[in-house]
């Protein structure tokens, strides 16, 4: 029991710290209230552009309890004086000011991207994403936090699920920490406990190519582990990039070290591993969120070995930033080198919310 306790504790604690460290190395310069925005039906709005994503616009006001979502192909005019994170849909990125136009026709260049004299020009509907630069590293982070709870009176059985996300941007960086912790048991039984941390950096190169590093913690009693540590380097491309969808490959290089539990003679493993993978992003119906992600690990120091990844959630809205969520997650490997259970797979449902 206490050295489940302190399992758990260490990913959260290892969570937590990396979340801190990165908040002390950020600045920025503060936010202005004054953007402007015009409608298409003549609308005018000031205040502050909180983002662009998915082909919405998030726009807060000083009258305004809470922001507002406004379709992005509905905008006429947009003025702003602070810095973003500008995103094309051909994988561009640009940190910059910016400045909306009515268009002349359907195809015009309509977007500014910096200053009047040196401004580039896009379409729009070329903008996928605006992230807005401010001085508070708080509000530069998005994420999603999910618990869930299930309880079988028949047998007193139970579950319980934490899962959070978080994403820091800058320029042409992106760091993703992610953590997902199940347990399950019953009052009178045995129990089962599942902690996974994740730790992902990317850096575009381009706007197709991008390099990254991962690292991967995880510890399944399902399948006696008592600690994996996968840390690695990628190279990877972005095939589909839209305000709907985004899918792109990856692949590279990874070490593991694996700690099994004490009823398998506690054995440790070091192997080296290539890696490759595959995400997949959209956002259907302006309610409907899925992303997915899959991993595979073939072994070169065990030829023939192949562990397999795949973690995938769909999130319905319900209100505001409020949603259900549906999550299945799954760890296959087909030659464990201890005698343990190849698959851990599991399905859940939760709440969750998005910020």
């Amino acid at each position: 029991m206490l050295r489940d306790q302190f399992h758990s504790r260490r990913f959260t604690l290892i969570f937590l710290l990396l979340s801190v460290m990165i908040g002390c190395a950020s600045s920025a310069q503060a936010k202005h209230d004054d953007d402007v925005v015009i409608l298409r039906n003549g609308d005018r709005l000031t205040g502050e552009i909180k983002g662009l994503q998915r082909g919405e616009l998030k726009f807060k006001a000083s009258y305004m309890s809470d922001a507002v979502r406004l379709d992005w192909s509905k905008v006429a005019r947009l003025e702003s004086r602070d810095q973003y994170l500008i995103v094309l849909t051909d994988g561009q990125l640009f940190t910059s000011s910016l400045r909306l136009v009515a268009p002349a026709s359907a195809v015009a260049d309509n977007f500014f991207i910096g200053g009047e004299q040196s401004a580039v020009r896009v379409r729009q509907m070329q903008v996928l994403r605006l992230i807005p630069v401010e001085a508070g590293f708080w509000r530069q982070l998005e994420g999603t936090i999910d618990l869930g709870f299930s309880f079988n009176s028949g047998d007193d059985q139970y579950q319980t699920e934490l899962a959070a996300s978080v994403t820091y941007r800058r320029q042409e960086h992106s760091l993703t920490a992610s953590l997902d912790s199940v347990f399950s048991g019953q009052s009178k039984g045995t129990s089962n406990a599942r902690n996974q941390f994740t730790l992902d950096y990317r850096k575009q190169l381009s706007s197709q190519w991008y390099v990254g590093g991962l690292l991967d913690l995880l510890r399944s009693d399902q399948q006696s582990l008592s600690l994996r540590t996968t840390a690695g380097g990628l190279l990877g491309r972005s095939l589909r990039q839209t305000e709907r969808t985004r899918i792109s490959l990856f692949g590279g290089l990874a070490g593991t070290r694996e700690n099994y539990s004490a009823s398998t003679d506690n054995p440790q493993t070091t192997n080296a591993d290539v890696l490759a993978g595959l995400d997949f992003n959209t956002f259907r119906f302006t309610t409907t969120d899925i992303s997915s992600r899959f991993i595979m690990y073939p072994s070169l120091t065990t030829p023939g070995r192949i562990r397999m990844q795949l973690k995938s959630n769909l999130r319905i809205k319900l209100v505001k930033d409020l949603y259900w969520g549906f999550h299945l997650y799954e760890n296959f490997d087909n030659r464990p080198p201890v005698n343990a259970d190849k698959n851990d797979l599991g399905v859940s449902t939760s709440l969750g919310w998005k910020f």
